[in-house]
């Protein structure tokens, strides 16, 4: 049998939204190939479970995102335990929102202040960290790019992230450092985050319909392309986006 290749062997990855769906298989599948891991979640409970499902390379930060003082914290315990990011995966999101007459200004802030604002000051405040040759992915959707029918905020939060990755790879002090800025968009994707949708036969028959391999996507997945942008397999890509739908965004 070959021997495994260990594509991310001594970097150290930063992973936001990671105790959970696509940011933990992430987390899991980047630790098998070496990487020094750091999670950030809101719970702390779901943050511990994670680590120790993770292994001895994880540890974690109880963070909400959505809060400059809470980002400033995460930079400074990684910053004091490993000095550097090598990957930086900005995951933490939500895709929860009342249908478009029913928004009012705390649904909007919420939305907006977790995708987008929690987006950009991650990238911001992570940026001394970033070292040569850094990746970063930031995690898009396929909504972005669909117009999403009766999630107007999710969507426009998602094709907001996709416009920062254009911006920071185009940074030329960022260029000149080799750092890479890429978008992974998932399509529909059994996670926790989704399972009270998936759980609905309706649901289920008009997403299975709607994607033309006809059905949900596993987090796992998910996980292998961000592997991919995480590592050198992707030294030539930046300002990307990458698909990883079933075609939903595609055809």
């Amino acid at each position: 049998m070959a021997e495994t290749v260990l594509k991310l062997s001594g970097k150290v990855v930063l992973i936001t939204g990671g105790s959970s769906g696509i940011g933990l298989a992430a987390a899991q599948l980047m630790h098998e190939h070496g990487a020094e891991v750091v999670i950030v979640g809101r719970d702390a409970k779901k943050l511990h479970e994670a680590v120790t499902l993770i292994g001895p390379q994880a540890s974690g930060v109880a963070a909400d995102v959505s809060k400059l003082e809470d980002i400033d914290r995460v930079m400074k315990v990684v910053a004091v335990r490993h000095g550097r990011i090598d990957v930086l995966v900005v995951n933490a999101g939500t895709s929860h929102s009342p249908p478009l007459r029913e928004v009012d200004e705390a649904a909007f802030d919420a939305m907006i202040g977790l995708n987008f604002k929690g987006a950009f000051f991650t990238v911001q405040r992570a940026l001394p960290l970033l070292g040569v040759g850094a990746s970063v992915i930031l995690t898009g959707s396929a909504a972005a790019d669909l117009g999403r029918w009766g999630d107007p905020l999710y969507a426009a939060s998602k094709a907001a992230v996709r416009s920062l990755a254009r911006t920071f790879a185009n940074d030329e002090a960022l260029a000149h450092r080799q750092v890479r800025f890429n978008v992974l968009s998932p399509g529909a994707v059994k996670t926790p985050l989704t399972q009270e949708a998936y759980e609905q036969p309706d649901v289920d028959a008009y997403v299975c319909a709607a994607v033309p391999l006809k059905r949900w996507g596993a987090a796992e997945e998910i996980a292998r392309a961000a592997l991919f942008l995480a590592c050198s397999d992707s030294s030539y890509m930046t300002g990307s986006v990458l698909a990883v739908d079933g075609g939903m965004g595609q055809v």
